[in-house]
């Protein structure tokens, strides 16, 4: 497999022959302090396994790798569990990126999201990168997956999904940006062959709404929507999507055509994954011991989402449970 690493855009060849595999993990929580040191240990084994049993091309986090937390872990030091989770990472030889969560970089952390974003791509295997300057966000970029003859086979689109509106999480949580958008689809449109679209896959944070309003038109039965695995377990059908401020990003995805699958965490007991509109929207399987009270004791939803994608641009998706790894 061979890497070419350029600025906003790094392309990765794929082998002739076979699918190229994307392990997707999140919300994995490193807390980092002496509050939560077992929990950490617990999520690092089971990234270990995960891993190994996937046996991925492609490591791709979708956000909330630590979680500098006070209170819930006695350290703010979001540098610290980052290098632990980088440590590993690197130890285990497969190229691996991230894009951001609400939580890597709280505004009381000791480390801001730009800082660690350059920190975790000290580490060997690292494909982030921060992405254009005038943009919103911090780690808008592309990852292009690309056949023998040169031709797109994918492109992975990586997409801050920003925190809250203000600095407060009692602001609400913020929305991908129209420039972000736009950044989207000039970056796709760079990449494409003359006279077609490349396909391609997003990869963020915080879910759209159009996600909820999906799974409320597939539990009555709209056949409008395709279901095909995992479930809703947070309470009362809950989404975390932005409720105080409107998203334009599904719609445009929509309308603009290349955007086939948008892959998202957060809320860390929903696995779900289902079409809507063209676009198959997937809850990645969450990683997550601490944030939640008392879910190191759940285990239906932890382990990892694999993504093959083919030559021609389809792509198949399963969950990896981390109870099915012996």
């Amino acid at each position: 497999m061979e890497i070419k690493k350029q600025k906003v855009v790094t392309t990765i060849v794929k082998e002739e022959g076979r699918p190229f595999r994307v392990l997707q993990l999140t919300d994995i929580h490193i807390g980092g302090g002496i509050l939560c040191f077992r929990k950490d240990r617990w999520a690092l084994e089971a990234v270990e396994k995960v891993v190994k049993a996937a046996d991925p091309d492609l490591i791709v986090m979708t956000g909330d790798m630590v979680y500098p937390l006070f209170w819930a872990t006695g350290a703010r030091n979001n540098k610290r569990p980052a290098k632990k989770l980088a440590t590993l990472l690197q130890s285990l030889g497969k190229p691996w990126c991230f894009v951001f969560g609400n939580h890597d970089g709280e505004v009381f952390a000791t480390y801001t999201k730009e800082q660690l974003g350059e920190y975790f791509k000290s580490f060997d295997g690292c494909l982030y990168e921060k992405g254009e300057e005038g943009i919103t966000g911090c780690g808008n970029y592309c990852i292009r997956i690309e056949n023998k003859d040169g031709s797109p086979a994918m492109l992975l689109m990586m997409v801050d999904s920003n925190a809250y509106i203000t600095k407060s999480f009692f602001s609400g949580f913020d929305v991908i940006h129209d420039d972000q958008i736009d950044w989207y689809k000039r970056t796709v449109r760079e990449q494409s062959e003359e006279g077609k679209v490349a396909p391609s896959l997003a990869f963020f944070h915080i879910p759209p709404k159009e996600f909820k309003e999906a799974w409320e038109k597939c539990y009555r039965g709209d056949k409008s929507v395709t279901y095909h695995h995992g479930f809703v377990l947070e309470k009362d059908n809950y989404f975390g999507y932005p409720k105080q401020k409107k998203s334009n990003f599904f719609k445009e995805m929509v309308d603009f055509g290349s955007c086939k699958g948008m892959f998202m965490g957060h809320d860390h007991v929903n696995t779900l994954s289902l079409t809507y509109q063209g676009i198959r929207l997937t809850y990645g399987m969450s990683i997550d011991y601490l944030a939640y009270i008392g879910i190191k004791k759940k285990h239906t939803q932890r382990g990892g989402t694999i993504i093959e994608i083919n030559d021609d641009g389809s792509f198949d998706v399963k969950m990896l449970p981390l109870s099915d790894i012996k």
